[in-house]
This record gives structure tokens, sequence and C-alpha cells, in this order.
């Protein structure tokens, strides 16, 4: 049950001063989800300049494909996938399908549309690492950086990290010492 705000002006009239907080699921939405991206959004224009870049590796994709049998996750979708990956710090593949499962700008990013069924985060790794080698995936974020140096969208004067994450994604038991012995140091520090 819901509670409801009711207040009276001073002639008895009923009138709600608070908004009601209830929840009603919609079963159609009257919005595309590319109406919902702004048109100014960073990834807008990002999504623009990768298609263009997909199609030059058309020739690529096609010869990782078999002429017959299941269809797979499109290779245009495994590396748009991938750069949200990049781009946005997500951490494992797990999280990642997560993410485009409940974010309508990274479905939208993608190419998936809100009622796409996002594909399981083992198939994603199995069909990425079966059909996108390295040289189809070097020749995407190749051309993807010399897209973002032309139009000076990075520089090489200074690197920065976010080292909260490098911090959270250490393990000691990944930590080697330079000199080769096998204990590690008593503790990382990251500046």
């Amino acid at each position: 049950m819901v509670k409801q705000h009711h207040s009276f002006d001073t002639h008895g009239f009923l009138f709600v001063m608070r908004g009601v907080d209830s929840t009603q699921n919609e079963l159609f939405s009257y919005r595309t989800l590319e109406s919902r991206i702004p048109n100014d959004h960073s990834l807008r224009k990002l999504r623009c300049l990768v298609d263009i870049l997909l199609t030059t590796l058309d020739e690529e994709f096609d010869a990782l494909y078999a002429q017959r049998g299941r269809a797979s996750i499109p290779p245009e979708r495994l590396l748009r996938v991938s750069l949200l990956q990049i781009l946005f710090s997500i951490r494992s593949e797990r999280q990642l399908v997560e993410h485009i499962d409940f974010n309508l700008l990274y479905r939208w990013f993608v190419g998936l549309s809100m009622d796409d069924e996002v594909w399981d985060h083992s198939t994603f790794s199995a069909n990425r690492d079966r059909l996108l080698n390295e040289r189809v995936s070097r020749l995407f974020f190749d051309r993807v950086l010399c897209l973002a140096e032309w139009q000076d969208l990075v520089s090489d004067e200074h690197f920065s990290v976010d080292g909260t994450l490098i911090k959270a994604w250490a393990s000691m038991k990944s930590v080697k010492a330079k000199d080769g012995s096998s204990q590690p140091p008593d503790r990382v520090i990251v500046v």
C-alpha cells in the first residue's frame, strides 16, 4: 500500500504537497534508445568514428567466419565492448557484461536494443579469444589511437593512472620482486 501525504487548505480543499513514490513498470517504452543519448555526449561522437573504423575491417572479419553455421556475437560488437571496457576501466568480463545489461548508454554504444539479451560472460570470452585474434584487435585499436591522435585527444607529455584501481586490483600473490627473490615486499606503494 502506498502512503499518501494529504494536506487541507484553510477552505477545506484537499491538496497534495508531496509526490507519491510509486513505481509502475512500463510494458512499452515510447522512446528509442537512440533518443535517450544526449546529442553532445562524448560517446555519441566516438561511436560514429568507431563505426567508420569498423567498416575498414570488413575483409578481416569475413576471413574469421565460416560460411555456414550458427551465428556468433558480431565482431563489431566485441570490439565496441572491448573499447568500453578500456575507457571505463571495467576490470572483468563478468562485470562488463553486467554493466551492458543495465546501462542503456553502453547498450546503445555496443549496438544492442533495450530488449536484446546480453550474452553470458563466458560466451563473450570464448568468442573474443577465438574470433578476435591479436592482428584484428591490434588493427582496430591502432586505428582508434591514430584517430584520437589526429583529433588531438591524446598527449605524450604525461601519463595519468587512477591509482585506486591499481591498488584494488593488486594482489600480493601477483607481486614479484625485481631482484628475483620469491619473497614479495611487505607492502605495495601506489603513487
